[in-house]
């Protein structure tokens, strides 16, 4: 888990408001900037990726970010829909430091989002979440071969979809670098919405398990 979350929880609460107050401040700044000149406003690009760090935290702590693993969380989870994202900048800077750009760290952020799945599933199987709870995200988190063998489906992609993605387009550039162990732009534009039921996922367990000790044993060799 993130160490950050690890800390006394008043602890916690205290570096969480901390930081989502010190975020306000930069988008108080665009927002006035804006009124006088509109073309500030193209700067929230920028701003994003500083808010999105800032808020993870208290975001988290109010349960509007719940992680099933250390870099795979779902925003505002319900028994209707679970929306899985990939961990932010906030995690990648307390989980992912310790490893190595590049194929370690792709081997890595592959195993902790397999590791999520698995959570899913077990909570399913708890009856923590139904059955019927469907589960969606971005083809961003597996190869699409990965995709089909744990029982995703490909769909095209909502509008909102593909403006979340471009709008965090910034963040989405240098992790994704990081991952590939050198600058390279991600292709926002091919990404595919995935899909799947808790029934699914549990009818593909076995799948997602062998793949999760196959790059267990990997990672360990």
């Amino acid at each position: 888990m993130n160490a950050f979350y690890k800390l006394p929880k008043v602890l916690q609460w205290v570096l969480a408001l901390f930081l989502l107050v010190g975020g306000f401040f930069p988008a108080l700044a665009l927002i006035e900037l804006g009124y006088e000149y509109p073309i500030a406003y193209l700067l929230f690009f920028v701003y994003l990726p500083i808010g999105q760090f800032s808020f993870t935290p208290f975001f988290t702590l109010l349960g509007v970010y719940r992680y099933y693993s250390p870099m795979l969380l779902g925003y505002m989870s319900s028994n209707t829909q679970i929306d899985l994202h990939s961990g932010g900048s906030f995690d990648y800077l307390f989980v992912m430091r310790n490893y190595k750009s590049g194929v370690e760290l792709r081997n890595r952020l592959l195993l902790f989002q397999l590791e999520g799945l698995k959570k899913i599933s077990q909570l399913i199987e708890e009856n923590t979440i139904p059955e019927s709870v469907t589960i969606v995200g971005t083809s961003y988190f597996f190869s699409e071969r990965t995709t089909k063998k744990i029982g995703f489906e490909l769909i095209d992609p909502s509008l909102f979809y593909r403006i979340n993605l471009f709008a965090n387009f910034l963040d989405l550039v240098w992790m994704y670098s990081l991952s590939q162990g050198k600058w390279t732009i991600p292709k926002v534009w091919k990404a595919k919405k995935v899909q799947i039921t808790g029934q699914k996922l549990l009818e593909n367990k076995g799948q997602l398990e062998a793949l999760y000790e196959k790059l267990s044993s990997k990672i360990a060799a």
